[in-house]
């Protein structure tokens, strides 16, 4: 596979031709894991998602893109937007990459409708000879035509005293006449904190308040990024990805994990959450990160997740693209869990009995259990295959028999808790992407992976006498 220079890496976008882009653009479009209903990129790195917000009568959503290759470059955002959260329009370019703040690349950052525009708010990004960064948090403006207008001055210039220039990721929130802005920082002894700054207006002056207690003084990890705060149910979730966060604290799989916590409220006077609860996934399978969430004009609350995790090599990189998203979640409370159930309406086509039926990888497959029941279901096509077990308790994907990252070196196998009761669970399949949900969505488990020959595939079951088997055909949205 091939390997990106850093000079390559952080090369202006000047430099590339319009044949070699739109050839980049045509062999995702053509790509045999061009995903059928799933949102992804026309060329290069999907990255974060950023701007998840309701304007101007639509759903915006921005991911942040490398568009020349599968690799951290310089970023841009990409825009997209949507009537029902499943349909989504590109809208072009959003924010580029330019000289002073975001030479090196348009960071993450959020977006809050206020009156008729949409205020944005992001990390610009710009390396140092030394091989250091500068972190600056940006603001623009977009009108209802989709024109953006940045702020020429920065929000907040640096990060605080005794903070590194690992200072990103804001999300903007407004609060009883107040703005708020929480964001993923770096103390200068390599501790990963979550900072909260407040505000008159969007504009700013922006002012530190502090820390954000959240009930774990010390998770062991040395950067946070993504901070989220979702409200569901009257209840407070926070996200987060706490990179390199100790193990003894919370056991996870991937390089770094996403994971949240319920809490009863927030006290914003004091810059802390009542009440939180114990960590959780955001999502046990292999590739969940950056989830970035969004609360609707009827306070529903909606969630979406990169399929994409940093520092790893997906088989499609050979084409020139890299990730995708998850299909936006709609988010509740359960107890100290997040149910997260997938928008999916607008896409189910045709019922079928899906046992030894000719699949194209784009359905959904439901089990349903009568008890704890032990069975194992392999989708395949005799080369290759995709295997979920129920087994003791435990509902496990196993992708080692299919291509999907390069090198496999966090494992090829997840799996998450079910309790003893009967269950359902719903395989959703892409051409290149799966996404499982126990119990309309208490745990979800997803993952990447790239068949060979992804036409000619079936389901296979054994040991299945108390399970239930239907399926649904999904339409082509992309």
């Amino acid at each position: 596979m091939y390997e990106w220079t850093t000079e390559q890496r952080y090369a202006s976008y000047s430099t590339y031709s319009k044949e070699y882009l739109a050839d980049l653009r045509k062999k995702q479009a053509n790509s045999r894991w061009h995903l059928g209903y799933h949102i992804q990129p026309l060329s290069g790195l999907m990255n974060d998602p950023n701007g998840f917000s309701y304007f101007n009568n639509e759903w915006q959503l921005f991911y942040q893109n490398f568009p020349y290759g599968p690799v951290h470059g310089v970023k841009s955002w990409r825009h997209i937007a949507s009537p029902d959260l499943l349909h989504w329009e590109d809208r072009g370019e959003g924010l580029m990459p330019h000289e002073p703040y975001t030479t090196q690349g348009v960071y993450s950052g959020s977006a809050i409708s206020v009156g008729d525009r949409l205020f944005i708010m992001y990390t610009g990004n710009v390396r140092t000879e030394d091989g250091g960064r500068i972190s600056t948090q940006l603001g623009a403006w977009m009108d209802k035509d989709g024109n953006i207008e940045e702020i020429p001055e920065p929000l907040i210039a640096h990060q605080p005293d005794w903070y590194t220039g690992h200072f990103r990721d804001p999300q903007i929130i407004h609060q009883n006449g107040q703005y708020y802005a929480i964001l993923g920082a770096q103390q200068e002894s390599r501790t990963g904190r979550i900072l909260i700054y407040h505000a008159p207006k969007p504009e700013g002056p922006w002012t530190l308040q502090g820390p954000l207690d959240f009930g774990y003084d010390n998770l062991g990890c040395y950067m946070v990024e993504c901070p989220n705060l979702a409200f569901v149910d009257g209840k407070v979730a926070l996200l987060f990805c706490p990179q390199g966060m100790d193990h003894n604290v919370f056991d996870y799989e991937n390089i770094y994990p996403n994971v949240y916590l319920i809490a009863d409220g927030i006290d914003w006077a004091n810059g802390r959450l009542i009440n939180p609860g114990p960590l959780h996934n955001v999502d046990e399978g292999f590739d969940g990160y950056a989830t970035q969430v969004v609360n609707g004009p009827h306070d529903e609350t909606y969630s979406v997740t990169w399929l994409g995790e940093s520092e790893v090599k997906d088989v499609s990189d050979t084409e020139g693209w890299h990730g995708c998203y998850s299909l936006v979640r709609k988010l509740s409370v359960a107890g100290d869990r997040l149910v997260q159930t997938p928008v999916i309406s607008g896409a189910e086509g045709d019922a079928f009995s899906p046992v030894r039926a000719k699949l194209g990888l784009q359905e959904c497959i439901r089990f349903n259990l009568t008890n704890a029941s032990h069975f194992v279901a392999t989708v395949g096509d005799g080369q290759e295959s995709l295997q979920l077990t129920v087994k003791d308790g435990y509902a496990t994907i196993d992708r080692s028999g299919v291509p999907s990252t390069e090198p496999e070196i966090y494992g090829s196998t997840r799996r998450m808790k079910l309790d003893d009761d009967a269950h359902e669970l719903a395989l959703y399949l892409d051409r290149s992407c799966f996404e499982l949900y126990a119990d309309g969505g208490l745990s979800v488990l997803s993952g990447r992976y790239f068949p060979t020959n992804p036409d000619d595939w079936q389901l296979t079951i054994e040991d299945a006498k108390d399970v239930q088997v239907s399926g649904v055909h999904l339409r082509t949205i992309y």
